[in-house]
């Protein structure tokens, strides 16, 4: 199978659950085989499902980080508690980390992506924290911490 005959069939093999008879064919182990072979078509898969689910697969650093930051686990409504999600993002530190399964809510985190090594965002942590002190803020948990630091405002708007 080729990529443009890969692609054809992309509406018809990816919606799960497939009819039995559908995974039985040789079509779609051809198609399966093509989509863990070929580099472009697996990414072109991510991109689609990126657009599936209502996200431009060009607002991420590549589109392994946008599958991952763009599925929402239907089992699991808080990302931490999915197994599948291994990505997490902070856009207040305009970070990406891998999480750490230990129960609780620790990160690590990554300056390249983990599949196809790109570079990721330089973090903004410590001009967050640096920003804060400078307006004289010393508690950065505290209420009055202006709203915009909570988001990636303060970065990309300005203050």
């Amino acid at each position: 199978m080729d990529c443009t005959q890969y692609k054809s069939h992309y509406s018809a093999f990816s919606k799960l659950p497939l009819p039995r008879e559908v995974c039985d064919s040789r079509e779609w182990s051809d198609w399966m085989d093509h989509f863990h072979d070929c580099h472009a078509c697996f990414d072109w898969t991510l991109a689609q499902r990126i657009a599936e689910r209502g996200f431009d697969s060009r607002d991420f650093p590549c589109v392994h980080i946008g599958n991952q930051i763009t599925f929402a686990c239907p089992d699991h409504p808080d990302p931490a508690d999915c197994p599948d999600i291994l990505i997490s993002y902070f856009s207040r530190f305009d970070e990406y980390s891998i999480a750490v399964r230990d129960g609780g809510t620790s990160a690590v985190a990554i300056r390249y992506c983990p599949w196809c090594g790109v570079a990721l965002p330089e973090s903004k942590r410590n001009r967050w924290f640096d920003e804060l002190a400078a307006l004289g803020y010393t508690d950065f948990h505290a209420d009055d911490v202006p709203p915009q630091y909570w988001t990636d405002a303060w970065y990309k708007n300005g203050k």
